[in-house]
């Protein structure tokens, strides 16, 4: 399985060439690939590497004075756009003899603003690159701008996302739309390519912290999987793991608690389908209600403590917890 595969030697692999030692990109794509066999892990490793190795270029975008995005140029800055990443990510590729594809169209991220289920249908704009690659007999979609990190105010946060190497086609469409319907990879038995009034007029999903991608959760399968929920009602809360082999066993978990407007601390329960459930009453009036996980309880790594002991620790022991998700009431 892609998403419970262990890439960390690849990763380490990886990280061991800084681009200011890079003689040549034939060399670098032959030190990164060199060692594996599969197609996947020779990709893993050039994915790895820009997330290590190349920044975006924050100031050129926020500017609008985008700077030349040639492999070569982005190699000897180490600075980049997205179409930087998405045409570095095919020039290695070539040279390591592997099949990969840039492809241009709309993207969700930074500066993204849903439109809203009842505004006009907005025009088609492209903003954004990834790539499209062939892995052992698999065409697939990756991000290596996203996997590398993210834009946050005026500056650029390194911070690794390895799930934009291992999404699905119909995951990694929710938040990118390709100008070449192709590019989308959804087959007709799974409904085939979504169309653009689909896309841009989704709701707009929960905020998503840093946490949700850290402990192996999967933003697609969370619910409820819109940004706004009403107040004055009782709601489901559910996440998953991004693989059904990760494990749920308490003791390899933390405590995942629902936080409501009133400060309420509901801790969620293992469910039948493999998940995390919670049934929570979201008091009337406005708010947020956020999805949390104890970090550490009286000192200590809270890894595998319960979720009977965490309620029982609430205002009685020094706790510490970190966001995964959030979503405001209306």
């Amino acid at each position: 399985c892609l998403r419970c595969h262990d890439f960390s030697f690849v990763d380490d692999h990886a990280a061991q060439f800084p681009r200011e030692s890079v003689s040549s990109m034939h060399q670098l794509a032959y030190d990164l690939t060199a060692p594996w066999e599969s197609e996947t892990e020779k990709f893993r490793a050039i994915f790895t590497w820009m997330h290590h190795n190349i920044a975006y270029d924050a100031v050129s975008f926020l500017s609008g004075n985008i700077r030349a995005q040639s492999p070569e140029t982005v190699l000897q800055s180490g600075l980049a756009v997205c179409d930087g990443y998405a045409q570095l990510c095919v020039a290695l590729a070539e040279k390591a003899g592997l099949q990969a594809h840039k492809v241009s169209g709309h993207g969700k991220g930074y500066g993204y603003v849903d439109a809203g289920p009842d505004s006009p249908l907005p025009a088609f704009q492209s903003n954004h690159a990834w790539n499209c690659i062939l892995m052992d007999g698999e065409w697939r979609l990756i991000d290596c701008c996203w996997g590398a990190g993210v834009l946050e105010a005026s500056s650029f946060k390194k911070s690794f996302n390895s799930s934009w190497f291992t999404s699905s086609a119909a995951e990694f469409g929710k938040k990118h739309f390709p100008e070449d319907p192709s590019y989308q990879l959804v087959a007709d038995e799974d409904g085939g390519p979504v169309s653009w009034r689909d896309y841009i007029l989704s709701p707009e999903a929960p905020v998503i912290f840093g946490g949700l991608n850290d402990l192996n959760f999967s933003p697609h399968f969370l619910q409820p999987d819109y940004k706004y929920i009403q107040s004055g009602t009782w709601v489901s809360f559910h996440i998953f793991k991004w693989c059904e082999h990760m494990s749920t066993d308490e003791a390899d978990n933390y405590v995942h608690f629902i936080v409501t407007p009133d400060d309420q601390k509901i801790p969620m329960a293992v469910n039948a389908e493999g998940g995390w459930s919670a049934q929570v009453y979201i008091p009337k009036g406005g708010g947020e209600v956020s999805l949390c996980y104890l970090t550490v309880l009286d000192g200590h790594d809270a890894k595998g403590v319960g979720a009977q002991t965490f309620v029982n620790s609430i205002g009685r022991k020094a706790m510490a917890w970190a966001g995964m998700c959030r979503w405001s009431v209306v």
